[in-house]
């Protein structure tokens, strides 16, 4: 295999891994949207929480596994708890429930600071080792958190398309009224997709915290790419979600490795604007077209 085709094969691979995390987070955002139609911008803040659950359990215990199986109630419990608490009185006004959602950003950080100081913390990551496949070097850890991220997209793929619930999801989303007239429980599902959806983000976290260092303030980074491929999927569309974050995270990769990572951010977002502006409701359709 030529030296230029190994390199970039080992980009892309690099950029599915993390594309398929951007599209957990993206699906987290747009399962909230589509059903109140609220842009939960806190989402990274949710991501950073999961990701310092994972490490306390996985530095006390030395399991990965448990640190995930506790992420996910803690987080699926914060979702539940700010739905209750702080969204379900803004249902009617989205846009009070975006603003509530920024204030929730300081709310978290602020947290996360008192619990685990704003020291970056690092873990080495709990699978070691690489294979060669082909030339190109395949972290062990990198399989794995790609295998976690491919089950759950197509867990929540198939409980919104086969399942009874999922018809649930998608009546809400496209008529929340006729719903409520036909004795679909609308305000029990809009909180299910708060409580699924902040699950997702703590997903996201036990996989970033394999991945670097970590810090009170790394929501950020990871909303600004999780949002841009819900926005590049179509918001609302959770298939849209989970293409747009695989294209992404190839884009980003490709663009640090022939680029320079000074200008992945400038590469990846140049490339969201120009694609919305051919399509502004995404590739998939969003709000306007195609959603859950």
């Amino acid at each position: 295999m030529g030296e230029d085709l190994t390199l970039f094969l080992q980009y892309a691979f690099n950029g599915i891994a993390m594309g398929a995390v951007y599209a957990m987070i993206a699906a987290g955002i747009t399962l909230v949207y589509g059903l109140s139609r609220i842009i939960h911008f806190a989402v990274g803040e949710l991501v950073m929480f999961g990701a310092f659950v994972a490490l306390m359990v996985w530095e006390g215990t030395g399991s990965f596994s448990l640190a995930i199986a506790t992420a996910i109630p803690v987080l699926a419990f914060i979702g539940l708890i700010t739905e209750r608490v702080v969204f379900r009185f803004t249902l009617r006004e989205p846009l009070t429930g975006f603003i509530v959602s920024l204030g929730l950003i300081l709310v978290f950080q602020g947290t996360a600071v008192e619990i685990w100081t704003a020291n970056p913390k690092y873990s080495q990551p709990p699978l070691q080792g690489a294979w060669e496949l082909f030339d190109i070097t395949v972290r062990k850890q990198s399989v794995l958190n790609l295998a976690i991220a491919a089950v759950v997209l197509a867990v929540c793929y198939y409980v919104l398309r086969k399942t009874t619930a999922g018809k649930s999801v998608r009546a809400v989303s496209d008529d929340p009224e006729a719903s409520a007239l036909m004795g679909i429980p609308v305000k029990k599902v809009i909180m299910a997709t708060f409580i699924v959806g902040s699950a997702l983000a703590g997903i996201a976290g036990c996989i970033i915290m394999t991945i670097g260092f970590i810090t009170p303030y790394i929501g950020a980074v990871y909303l600004l790419r999780g949002f841009a491929v819900a926005l590049i999927g179509g918001l609302g569309n959770i298939q849209g979600a989970a293409l747009a974050g695989i294209g992404l995270g190839i884009a980003e990769s490709l663009a640090a490795g022939y680029v320079g990572p000074g200008w992945t951010d400038a590469y990846v977002f140049g490339t969201a604007v120009l694609i919305l502006l051919w399509r502004p409701t995404g590739l998939a359709g969003g709000a306007e077209g195609a959603r859950i």
